[in-house]
Formats: C-alpha cells, structure tokens, sequence
C-alpha cells in the first residue's frame, strides 16, 4: 500500500469513527482497517484494559480472539508483555517463540508467524492494545508505523466513550475509599500506641472526637496523622 493510499484509507476510518455511536463499533472499525492497512496483517483484535487487566473487546476473526484467550489463560505472551511494559511488541513466532513457549506453539498451531502488538495510551495509562497476527511472517517496520497510527485512534476513540469515563470514574473512587481506609487504619493504629488502649478502644476515641467535633471519622484520622509527623 502506498502512502497516498494510506493516507486516504485513513481518512475513511476517521469518517467511519466520527458516525459510531458505540465503543464497541468504533474498536471493530478499527480492527477491520489495521487488516486492510497493516503490511501482512491478516487478523487483529483490539483488547480493552478492565481493572488493569486487558480483556478482548474487538476482533476480526477467530484466530485473533483464540490467541488473546491463549495468552489470558496463560498469563502470558507477546501482547500482555506489551501491555505490561506499555511498549511496542513484535514477535517472530518462528526466531523468538522460545519467549514465549505455549503462546509460540498456540500460534504455530495456526498457522501464524508474526504477531505485533501496540499499546494505546491515554493520561499514561494503557487503555487498550492493538493486537495483530500475521500468517505471512514477521511484520516489518511499516507495519509497526500503521499499528502505532491505528493504537493512538484506539485511544482516541475509548477516552471519547461515556463507557470510559464511567468505569474510571468507579476505579478512582474505590482506590479513594481504599486510601481513606488506609488513613483511618494508620490513625487507630497510633492511638493504640500512644494511649495504650485496644482496638475497640481506639476506635471508640476517634468517633467519640468525630462527634465532639462535628467532623468525620476520616477527617479526625487526618489530624491524628498529621500531628503525629509534626511531633516526630
């Protein structure tokens, strides 16, 4: 494919993205142009990050979603590893699979002999990967120029969609209420030591000063803490 036909194929994704009303079309679009557009691809899958693990969400055909499940079930292989380390992967299944012995003889077993998978960042996080498998042979460095394109409208399109911000907005709330439990924790922790009483106890001090003072529990814990480091 030459630049010029490149180029205008990726103006028709860009199209097609902008009339997608769900993450879920948007990520097959996608899929289904890295087929077309990426030198010796012939099958692609798009796997979105759930609770930092990566989980397929889009596919283009049953080898690329039989090699994601092999890794998942495995925990291992080229496109976790690139998901892990949020770097670019590109595997020769036939001169490296010793990397990656059971996902090597998955591959092998279908015929497949390049995988390259591609990280779609968004805030520094990875919020997907691109995921591309090869019966031809390794993919080449055009190849991981037209997959690093593709990653970043993977990124584009997921931090657009509602279902995104909603499930990031669940994660960074439950991490808030683990950290404040972990304040109120450390607070009770230290009064244990410093009043010499138990953990009923202790617990009891901190709501009885929650009440006295009209603040919350984790507010008190707070202060405790802070206290704690200015007379240490």
């Amino acid at each position: 494919m030459s630049a010029e036909e490149l180029a205008g194929a990726l103006e028709q994704l860009a199209a097609v993205l902008q009339s997608q009303r769900t993450l879920g079309a948007a990520l097959a679009a996608i899929a289904e142009a890295a087929v077309l557009t990426v030198p010796g691809c012939d099958s692609a899958s798009v796997a979105l990050s759930i609770e930092g693990r990566p989980a397929t969400a889009a596919a283009t055909g049953r080898v690329a979603l039989e090699l994601d499940l092999v890794q998942y079930d495995s925990q291992d292989g080229p496109c976790l590893t690139s998901f892990r380390n949020i770097e670019m992967l590109r595997l020769d299944v036939v001169e490296q699979g010793e990397a990656f012995p059971h996902f090597a003889r998955a591959a092998s077993e279908r015929g497949v002999l390049g995988v390259l998978s591609v990280p779609a960042t968004w805030g520094g996080d990875v919020v997907a990967t691109l995921n591309l498998y090869s019966r031809r042979g390794p993919f080449d460095q055009s190849a991981m120029s037209v997959g690093a394109v593709l990653a970043a409208q993977v990124a584009i399109a997921v931090s657009r969609s509602p279902e995104f911000a909603a499930a990031r907005a669940t994660v960074e709330e439950a991490q808030r209420d683990t950290d404040d439990l972990a304040d109120v924790g450390l607070a009770t922790g230290m009064l244990i030591v410093t009043q010499g009483c138990s953990v009923e106890q202790a617990e009891g001090l901190l709501r009885q000063a929650a009440d006295h003072e009209a603040r919350t529990i984790l507010e008190i814990a707070h202060r405790i803490i802070e206290e704690h480091k200015t007379s240490g």
